[in-house]
């Protein structure tokens, strides 16, 4: 079968897992900041121990594992084609990629530290004294890559239907934009460097913190970058 055994037939199949993957991890990110995260600020202890126990982890189990494949499946893709793709789908998978790191060095080992703490103080024991860190961490990583996220959506479908001609200055100006995000985003989780304390201090959620804001600060990103791409 053609689809098995030429380059156009296993890159169709990887864009499928690509797309179902992907559809995984940020609905799963979606859930987690627009839904959980608001619930948690109404139910009470009891209600948001439960959660903890039994739904967060199977939920952080899906959304790890999905980053990971929507990854993977997109490297392979590049594989496949070989490069030469419009500067738009270098700027999102850029932006897929820092999600990524987030999700597996930041989000998931401070998620675990949390469900862990409730399963014991559920059990009777102690809180672990660093839940109130771990949040802060894991929340301010997940609310960057839901700022990440809209421009990265725009720009995967951007690379098909409304392809940039490649820029170098384009692509540097979009890519320190990024990198300024991902340090303030990643800080609370990294400030501990010694190369980090050489740098200034960042971390500071911002517009980000509330869902209107996240939404709107991801929209405004949008533009931010397209803006870049087009006139630069």
């Amino acid at each position: 079968m053609e689809i098995f055994t030429t380059g156009s037939g296993i890159e169709m199949l990887l864009r499928w897992g690509h797309f179902m993957a992907g559809i995984t991890w940020i609905g799963l990110l979606y859930y987690f900041n627009f839904v959980q995260g608001e619930y948690f600020k109404e139910a009470d202890a009891k209600a948001k121990s439960d959660v903890m126990q039994k739904m967060a982890p199977r939920a952080i189990g899906w959304f790890r594992w999905g980053a990971l494949l929507t990854v993977a499946t997109g490297l392979g893709i590049f594989a496949v084609r070989g490069g030469g793709m419009s500067i738009d789908i270098y700027v999102g998978a850029l932006l897929g990629i820092f999600m990524f790191l987030n999700v597996w060095f930041i989000i998931w080992p401070n998620q675990t530290l949390m469900i862990e703490s409730a399963k014991k103080a559920a059990g009777g024991g102690a809180a672990s004294p660093q839940v109130a860190e771990a949040q802060a961490k894991a929340g301010l990583a997940s609310r960057t890559n839901t700022l990440f996220s809209i421009p990265m959506l725009f720009f995967m479908g951007a690379s098909s239907h409304y392809p940039h001609s490649f820029g170098a200055l384009a692509l540097i100006a979009c890519v320190l934009v990024i990198l300024v995000l991902e340090y303030n985003g990643a800080y609370p989780a990294i400030k501990h460097l010694d190369i980090v304390k050489k740098l200034p201090a960042a971390g500071k959620p911002g517009p980000i913190a509330s869902v209107n804001g996240v939404i709107h600060s991801g929209l405004g990103l949008t533009v931010v970058l397209f803006l870049l791409l087009s006139y630069l």
